[in-house]
């Protein structure tokens, strides 16, 4: 009998001390799940913080680079990258009857051309701010003035006399002519090409590693 009593406090003894470790095994494992929970808790705040500061400083900085471009864009308003001098002669004959005239007169001019406004340049700069692709307007003939003229021969009668206005008219009809004949040639591509060129050298220098030209 004595020793069932003692076989029965033993049993309850182990069986308390199971007891006591399942909740000391329990308590335990809620403390690691909780301190995991609150790393895990922690860890998401920061990177959440790291994330908006990254995106707030990128868009600080494309925000800088934006206004860079602009001041740098602003300085040459009309970028003149072609300049061609040309000259002609240009004869007029009137003559009524037996009475003549004429005027051989040679003429000088200077056709420039290039990017009317390049605040006209339309921009998209990468995330990273090391690409920017720009967008060029065409290019136009932005001047197209006659630099002096000369008379090589003239004869005039007053009979059919040639007037000042007569050799304004002729000479501004060639003045076009020799523009659009240089459009023909090719002026305005050129004229973009080195508009490009120079634009590529603005934007090099304020950082960029590449720099394209959209169509």
């Amino acid at each position: 009998m004595e020793r069932r009593k003692s076989l029965l406090k033993r049993a309850e003894k182990i069986q308390k001390e199971n007891k006591n470790f399942r909740e000391k095994k329990h308590r335990l494992l809620t403390k690691i799940l909780l301190r995991i929970f609150t790393i895990l808790i922690i860890a998401a705040i920061v990177l959440a913080g790291g994330y908006i500061g990254l995106k707030k400083f990128t868009k600080v900085r494309q925000e800088s680079k934006s206004a860079l471009i602009e001041r740098q864009l602003s300085f040459c308003q009309e970028l003149i990258t072609a300049k061609y001098r040309y000259s002609d002669i240009i004869t007029l004959k009137k003559s009524a009857g037996f009475s003549k005239s004429y005027s051989i007169i040679k003429y000088r001019g200077i056709i420039r051309a290039g990017i009317a406004d390049v605040t006209d340049i339309s921009y998209d700069v990468s995330l990273n701010g090391k690409k920017i692709i720009l967008k060029m307007p065409d290019a136009e003939i932005l001047g197209n003035e006659i630099s002096g003229q000369e008379v090589f021969d003239e004869k005039q009668s007053i009979f059919v006399p040639i007037t000042t206005q007569e050799i304004f008219d002729e000479i501004e009809s060639a003045r076009k002519q020799a523009a659009e004949d240089m459009i023909a040639d090719g002026i305005l591509n050129d004229a973009k090409l080195y508009a490009e060129n120079i634009v590529r050298q603005f934007m090099l220098s304020i950082g960029f590693e590449e720099v394209l030209f959209s169509k």
